[in-house]
């Protein structure tokens, strides 16, 4: 029978080859560029204050829709709005173009109106020349 050969591990050959990788990762990590910091003051922000004081139609309607005791889930004006109610007296599709018209009626521009009641997701968008 032949005899098997006994594998012998070498630590100074596996120790040697850890360290030029270790060394050969070294220099790749020096010799990689860094991006520079800006390491300069912050730069100052300056907000004008006619900005902050007017509110817009669209926030008149924003306050009409929590007036009325509207959840805005997703705010996208003047393109779409969406709003949220457990619970509407009335049909919710009506609701729906209600609220689509009186966003017509306030911003002068078409708005998208979603609501999501306990009933389900109604959407309406009001046309004037209907």
């Amino acid at each position: 029978m032949r005899r098997k050969k006994k594998h012998r591990i070498k630590f100074g050959a596996v120790a040697g080859r850890f360290m030029w990788a270790l060394l050969f990762a070294t220099a790749l990590i020096m010799l990689t560029p860094t991006p520079e910091r800006d390491t300069g003051a912050p730069p100052k922000i300056e907000v004008q204050e006619n900005y902050l004081a007017t509110p817009t139609k669209y926030d008149r309607f924003r306050n009409y829709l929590k007036n009325q005791g509207f959840a805005i889930t997703r705010d996208q004006l003047p393109l779409v709005i969406e709003v949220s109610k457990r619970q509407v007296e009335g049909n919710p599709t009506d609701i729906a173009e209600q609220l689509a018209e009186k966003g017509y009626r306030i911003t002068g521009k078409k708005v998208k109106v979603i609501l999501r009641t306990f009933g389900g997701k109604y959407i309406a968008e009001y046309n004037p020349e209907e």
